[in-house]
């Protein structure tokens, strides 16, 4: 299942907005501790970050495109 790690911010919103617009089932992470040690392990600083269901880290601009290109 995708997940989604967010801190509730507007560019979090924005993706978890798609994400129920598009029908695409997701669980949220909101711990700090759990977001940051993603983050980290992947390079990135940033939330959100979409975790895809093959283990792939997307941030803000590349999950928007993802979320783009998905039908509906």
């Amino acid at each position: 299942m995708i997940k989604l790690a967010t801190t509730h911010c507007p560019k979090c919103k924005v993706i978890e907005k798609k994400l129920f617009s598009k029908g695409i089932p997701f669980e949220t992470i909101d711990d700090m501790n759990e977001i940051t040690k993603l983050a980290e392990s992947v390079g990135l600083s940033t939330a959100p970050l979409l975790v895809l269901d093959n283990g792939e880290v997307l941030d803000f601009v590349q999950a928007n495109k993802y979320l783009n290109s998905q039908g509906v």
